[in-house]
């Protein structure tokens, strides 16, 4: 049996697990993003936060299993420690470690976000931001320790994938901008009441 399991394409299989865990991610970053964007029903916000949870909590659970892989596989195998311990891998510390970093950093995010009420909504919301630098440290990680990464069709799924976390981003930023300047009150109106005070 592990003789069989052994013979199986592991690295391949682990390849095509951490790419399908960066697109779920990728995918879970994005619809948090536009989730949070105040444009949306209660009913859309529901669905979306849905499947927003459930891409980021698939992609994180895929993306450990990838890492799970590398332990029982026999071109470039890893220990235990280097697999849970950022940066300690023989192979290619740092990007490995970038790899197992991000990891933890979404563990902390899904955690957190059952705590959500209990943590209040300033930490919730700062511990929530770790998505973007474990999206960015996976895509390292994938890109330039990736054994595909040569290929055009590879390097444009990375680059859709910047792209979209970046472009939906900046519309949430201007979204959110437009609506402060909507709420606040008429510059010579403040201007009156700082007088009259």
């Amino acid at each position: 049996m592990i003789a069989a399991i052994l013979e199986l394409p592991l690295w391949q299989a682990m390849r095509t697990m951490g790419m399908i865990s960066f697109l779920a991610i990728t995918a879970g970053v994005c619809l948090g993003i536009i989730y949070s964007m105040p444009v949306w029903s209660g009913a859309v916000k529901k669905k979306l936060y849905k499947i927003h949870s459930t891409l980021t909590i698939g992609g994180a659970a895929i993306g450990m299993l990838h890492g799970m892989i590398s332990v029982i596989d026999t071109y470039t195998p890893f220990t235990w420690s280097e697999v849970l311990i950022p940066f300690t891998a023989d192979y290619h510390p740092v990007l490995s470690g970038l790899g197992t970093l991000s990891g933890y950093l979404l563990l902390i995010v899904i955690l957190t976000t059952d705590l959500r009420g209990k943590l209040g909504r300033k930490l919730w919301m700062t511990l929530h931001l770790l998505a973007y630098p474990a999206f960015i440290m996976s895509l390292v990680h994938g890109f330039f320790l990736g054994t595909d990464s040569s290929n055009p069709y590879i390097q444009w799924i990375y680059a859709v994938a910047l792209s979209a976390v970046l472009l939906t981003t900046l519309v949430r930023a201007t979204i959110r901008s437009l609506a402060a300047g909507k709420n606040e009150p008429p510059r010579a109106a403040v201007r009156k009441e700082g007088r009259a005070g």
